[in-house]
């Protein structure tokens, strides 16, 4: 018999849990009105597909949806899937959809335009390593696709349902097209109006979205989605204060981020509610191992050993974060324990200058590329390029826009460190963590055949213990070969007007089921 996946059954609790919160609103709801959202950077792409950016998703997520989402607690859902059924073996899985559901074009979806969006996916999909198992997919009838595995894979529905680089489903005609050429056309809750580069994206209202029935009231970032707000406009102001600004006079509705201190001075502002959230990502430096002088292990060692993290996260966070080593939450069920731990916040100036002299460091330049668009990212280049300065390192900050330095990093020479908050991925968990370090567009720009087997174990062995050794594994790999810096757990605040009702913190500032008075 095959496993099905069914929402009376599986999702009971969740559903239940919906029905109590839609039961006793504070507010009526009503429809109309128009909010911006400030955020700090233009999204590289409306894409979804392509990109992993925050910037990006915070749009994209309220045009585009997938076959299934998150929930609040970070569980995976149906959200254009209806339910879903596996195979024992773990080499098949065949997809119900919901019926009706319509494009912001009027088209209505069917299996045909699912299909195409994931086999689009494996090929300019933001984690398209995930869909490297799938040996086929087959249109059964307008609202039923069977997806044939190559070998088993634990998280191919998990990866179905992540807002990271989501596999959102787009109109067939479109899917057929190159990265960043399609028209923006989705599935949700809000539709593409007007895209000014620099300046601002404005979306508007879908009137025939389709809500998912199965749901009383929204559920992370599925659930019953409505629509209300006329118009939701993200603006990009790189700067901290000028956002502060812009929502203390009412001219935006939302702060994806604001900075504790500023979330402190607004507490006695009753026009504002400011929402803490703690983990919000880790801060991490990247380092290239494929370009010297970060080529050689012993300088990628160095670095690790003479930064001083602490000093790092007090002053790039402005005080809200916590050290952990972890690259993966504690309490979560992959957290790995000590594994690394000796190699965390070393401030071993000693030691780094010893590595240094084994590697035959002679004073070649490493360049640090850095964004402006976030203070975290910023103040952690300038922090850690004074620290490796003090070890005798020859470091070359060079600072541009989110935009030019996420293009920059992507390339395989031109640089040897980036910094760069990861949110999504380790509340996702650590198949997407390990996506980073591995397959063919790694952070890192180095493959590494122990993590690849490691990776390989953790996405397909059976047993939790199994997988959980793997990603320890990899953790320890990481620390070893010092591909990447974590630094510690950043904190955030969300702010938004207190004019704006039914608004609660998340991952993506979900402007569905919020409305004005």
């Amino acid at each position: 018999m095959p496993h099905a996946f069914m929402l009376p059954r599986r999702f009971g609790l969740a559903c239940i849990s919906a029905l109590l919160l839609a039961a006793a609103p504070v507010y009526a709801q009503k429809k109309g009105g128009d909010a911006i959202v400030a955020q700090q950077a233009q999204p590289p792409s409306l894409d979804a597909m392509t990109t992993s950016a925050q910037a990006a998703r915070n749009i994209n997520l309220q045009i585009y949806e997938g076959l299934f989402a998150r929930s609040e607690k970070g569980e995976t859902i149906p959200d254009l899937a209806e339910s879903y059924t596996s195979s024992i073996d773990g080499l098949g899985y065949t997809i119900k959809l919901r019926k009706g559901v319509k494009f912001h074009n009027g088209q209505v979806m069917t299996a045909t335009d699912v299909k195409a969006s994931l086999e689009r996916y494996a090929k300019v999909g933001g984690s398209a390593q995930n869909m490297a198992l799938v040996q086929s997919i087959t249109v059964v009838d307008p609202a039923t696709i069977a997806i044939k595995m190559k070998s088993p894979f634990q998280g191919f529905i998990e990866f179905l349902g992540s807002p990271r680089a989501p596999a959102v489903i787009i109109p067939a005609s479109e899917a057929a097209k190159e990265a960043n050429k399609i028209n923006v056309i989705g599935t949700g809750p809000y539709k593409m109006v007007e895209y000014r580069p620099d300046s601002f994206v404005k979306l508007a209202r879908f009137d025939d979205y389709v809500p998912n029935p199965a749901y009383k009231a929204r559920d992370g970032l599925g659930g019953r989605k409505t629509p209300y707000l006329d118009t939701v406009t993200f603006r990009f102001i790189p700067e901290a204060g000028a956002r502060n600004s812009a929502l203390e006079t009412g001219e935006v509705q939302v702060l994806e981020q604001i900075s504790p201190t500023a979330a402190r001075r607004m507490k006695s502002n009753t026009a504002v509610v400011s929402y803490e959230m703690m983990p919000w990502s880790f801060q991490t430096i990247f380092l290239n191992a494929n370009v010297a002088p970060t080529n050689n292990l012993k300088v990628r060692q160095a670095i690790m050993a003479a930064l001083e993290d602490e000093e790092i996260m007090a002053i790039s966070t402005d005080g809200l974060y916590r050290m952990t080593h972890g690259w993966q939450h504690p309490g979560t069920p992959y957290f790995a324990g000590d594994v690394g731990k000796p190699l965390y916040n070393q401030h071993n100036a000693e030691k780094a200058k010893a590595l240094l002299k084994e590697a035959g460091y002679k004073g070649e330049e490493l360049v640090f590329i850095a964004d402006n668009g976030f203070k975290n990212h910023n103040d952690t280049a300038v922090i850690a390029t004074q620290q490796l300065k003090a070890i005798g390192m020859n470091v070359r900050l060079q600072v541009a826009d989110w935009p030019t330095t996420f293009a920059a990093r992507a390339k395989p020479d031109g640089w040897n460190l980036f910094p760069i908050m990861i949110g999504i991925e380790p509340y996702e968990g650590p198949i997407s963590v390990g996506v980073l370090f591995t397959g063919d567009n790694n952070w890192q720009h180095k493959k590494d055949a122990e993590l690849e087997a490691d990776m390989v174990k953790l996405s397909t062995a059976p047993s939790m213990d199994d997988r959980k050794a793997a990603f320890a594994a990899m953790q320890a790999r990481i620390y070893d070969q010092a591909y990447a810096i974590k630094v510690g757990d950043v904190g955030i605040y969300e702010a938004a007007s207190a004019k704006l009702k039914n608004f609660a913190p998340h991952r993506v500032p979900r402007m569905w089921d919020v409305w004005y008075d």
